[in-house]
């Protein structure tokens, strides 16, 4: 197979790789996409079944990602508001201990162990209620700052200085937790970075707007995006090497694909690069958080519903469990937001990792299986639709980075620096933003660091 030449090679065609290409071209630079999968879009995954998009990554476009919502009006995606179906999702009951909890019950329940004066919180809100109130960062950038450092600490020791108990601990962050497998393997350094940058959103955006979506799945933005590369973006394309002399750059691709550039954007999850070959190999630090920091296992199940089970019980479609149904959410019909059209279960943690030893099939079972444990009425009323598990995509393996305590003083300062020819760009960078605004956001400094080269 022949060598192409470029001035610029991007692997990844995530949001992030696509906006570093995209302002690469508008900076007079020839680039070439690579990516491995046969869909661009990387952890941004819109699921197209029964007419419905189910999205298994990138859910919601926040009111304030500036961004994101900017390169949807560049290439013509139409956006539509989500806020009357997200204040339907405010109304899930919890299942804890096998026992499923109104919301309306739970101020005055025995399980609930809060602080009096926040008792009316449910557990997947406190702590972020906490990291948004009790936060000591200046503005999201400052998480990273030396003077902050003494919070690299596990988000269970930042807990307990509040004043929580053990058992609101476990109510407040042990329940199908975000980041890590419980408080004591994240950061509280990383909670204060997502609280401080949630205040800031929230601050951002329109007062009458809490998100949006696109039209057809938020992945047709990064569909929309690919089709406006100049150069190209191949798919199909695993690169598992990348050589550097003194002058260029070589990627190799399994298919036999070479490219050589003046420098190379590496836009790819760390479960990614960990297995691209890099000569000179990385240094120090850097080598080893890239090595080390976990991702989040996440599986997705995508269920569809025979009858209006939860009518039958009495209780909210969506529950937020503590079991392998995970946070069962339900799917509403945007023109009509009263009407449920499917459920969709989102395990994170040790549960999904538990699901990611099973097969697809028997995974979705045992989902179903909790969900009819916990409500009779809805026993056989469930049906498969479709799984996405995160945790075991070759392509993500995981659905973010995240930092255990002591890792973002390890690892944060130098994680994202240039290797020669090489820049690298993705959500796990990001210092002001999170999500597919934080993926953005990464991609910009990556293009700054290469425009600074040419």
């Amino acid at each position: 197979m022949a060598t192409l030449e470029r001035d610029v090679v991007v692997v990844g065609a995530g949001i992030a790789g696509l906006h570093a290409a995209l302002t690469l071209e508008a900076a007079g630079l020839r680039v070439l996409v690579l990516e491995a999968q046969q869909r661009v879009g990387g952890r941004i995954h819109s699921m197209r079944q029964l007419g419905h998009t189910a999205e298994a990554g990138g859910t919601y476009i926040g009111a304030g990602y500036s961004r994101v919502i900017g390169a949807a009006e560049r290439h013509g995606v139409e956006l539509m508001d989500v806020t009357p179906i997200l204040e339907f999702f405010r109304e899930q009951d919890l299942a804890y201990r096998g026992e499923i909890i109104r919301q309306s019950d739970w101020p005055t329940h025995p399980a609930n162990d809060f602080p009096a004066a926040d008792r009316e919180h449910m557990p997947w809100n406190y702590h972020r209620v906490l990291t948004m109130r009790a936060n000591p960062l200046e503005d999201p950038g400052a998480w990273t700052l030396p003077q902050h450092a003494a919070l690299d600490v596990p988000a269970h020791d930042w807990f307990r200085s509040l004043g929580l108990s053990e058992r609101a601990i476990e109510l407040a962050y042990g329940l199908n937790v975000s980041f890590g497998r419980n408080a004591r393997d994240v950061s509280a350094l990383l909670l204060l970075f997502r609280g401080a940058f949630s205040k800031s959103q929230r601050a951002a955006a329109p007062k009458d707007s809490l998100g949006y979506t696109a039209r057809h799945g938020v992945q047709r933005i990064c569909e929309a995006m690919a089709a406006a590369v100049q150069g190209g973006v191949e798919l199909g394309h695993v690169v598992t090497g990348i050589a550097q002399t003194p002058d260029r750059a070589t990627v190799h691709c399994a298919n036999g694909l070479r490219v050589n550039a003046k420098h190379v954007v590496v836009a790819v999850p760390l479960g990614v690069l960990r297995r691209i070959a890099l000569d000179p190999a990385l240094p120090g630090a850097q080598a080893e958080g890239v090595a080390n920091l976990p991702s989040q296992p996440m599986t997705q199940v995508y269920m569809a519903a025979k009858s209006r089970f939860w009518e039958q019980d009495g209780y909210a479609p969506s529950l937020f469990t503590d079991t392998q149904a995970g946070m069962l959410a339900a799917a509403r019909n945007r023109e009509r937001p009263s009407e449920v059209t499917s459920f969709a279960a989102w395990v994170i943690g040790d549960q999904a990792a538990a699901l990611d030893r099973l097969s697809p099939a028997d995974a979705g079972r045992a989902v179903i299986a909790a969900v009819e444990k916990l409500r009779p009425a809805a026993k056989g009323q469930l049906e498969l639709l479709g799984m996405h598990s995160w945790g075991n995509d070759p392509y993500a393996g995981g659905a973010w980075a995240y930092f255990r305590p002591g890792d973002v003083t390890r690892y944060a300062a130098t994680l994202g620096d240039a290797h020669g020819r090489l820049k690298f760009c993705g959500e796990h960078l990001a210092v002001m933003s999170r999500g597919m605004e934080g993926a953005m956001e990464s991609a910009e400094e990556a293009v700054s660091a290469v425009l600074a080269d040419t």
